[in-house]
């Protein structure tokens, strides 16, 4: 039948067919490299409970994608039954700090000197990192009375981990005290100096046993000969 056609006919259909399948080509790439919809309004399609928290947020004007950077297009897969989540993410326990530090890197400074960040250095992943005391997505301002770090609500915060009774002094200490300057700097010198002195002692008692046990062969050298 096509054969039988005349030239121009014969051309116009070629021009279509290749077109049509040019067509298909491009939505077959467009379908495969379109990214997944990870606006606010997507995620909170899934995750409406945090929904109320984040309105109210200081970060109310971030996406997700803000705090959540890691999260792809594998994250829609989470209902099926073979999903296997990731052993670690940037807002796993360990990781909070450096997630919440990319926007906060002076607080991280200060944090990563207190205990509880000497804590997180040492592998614990139970010592209080920056959601513990400050929240997730209900990070309010502190002057506001139902922030979790406000004067009011502080002392149950701290009680979550230390003895479950809130305690006045709970909120009599400095958070995020910068111990290399400022009104710390008494307290850097101090660390440094206490750090220096285990670290000479230490060094100290090393070359002193091996000062002993140089003479103790040489006098046992001697008894024999």
């Amino acid at each position: 039948m096509i054969l039988s056609m005349p030239l121009s006919k014969k051309l116009l259909a070629l021009t279509i067919s290749m077109f049509l399948i040019v067509l298909g080509s491009a939505s077959l790439v467009v379908a495969d490299t379109a990214q997944p919809d990870f606006s606010n309004e997507n995620c909170l399609s899934c995750h409406a409970e945090v929904g109320p928290f984040i309105t109210t947020s200081v970060h109310s004007d971030f996406t997700c994608l803000a705090c959540h950077p890691n999260i792809g297009s594998e994250h829609l897969q989470d209902y099926r039954a073979d999903y296997e989540k990731p052993a670690e993410t940037l807002i796993s326990p360990q990781h909070i700090p450096e997630t919440c530090g990319a926007c906060h890197a002076e607080e991280l400074d200060s944090y990563m000197e207190s205990v509880h960040g000497r804590g997180l250095l040492l592998g614990s992943i139970e010592t209080a990192n920056c959601i513990d005391c400050h929240g997730s997505h209900n990070v309010l301002e502190r002057s506001d009375p139902q922030a979790t770090y406000s004067a009011t609500r502080l002392p149950d915060t701290c009680a979550k981990c230390h003895g479950g009774e809130a305690q006045e002094n709970f909120i009599k200490g400095t958070e995020h005290k910068s111990l290399a300057a400022g009104t710390g700097i008494a307290e850097h010198n101090t660390l440094k100096f206490f750090v220096w002195l285990t670290i000479l002692t230490v060094v100290g008692l090393i070359v002193h046993m091996e000062v002993e046990l140089f003479h103790l062969f040489k006098r046992s050298g001697r008894k024999k000969n």
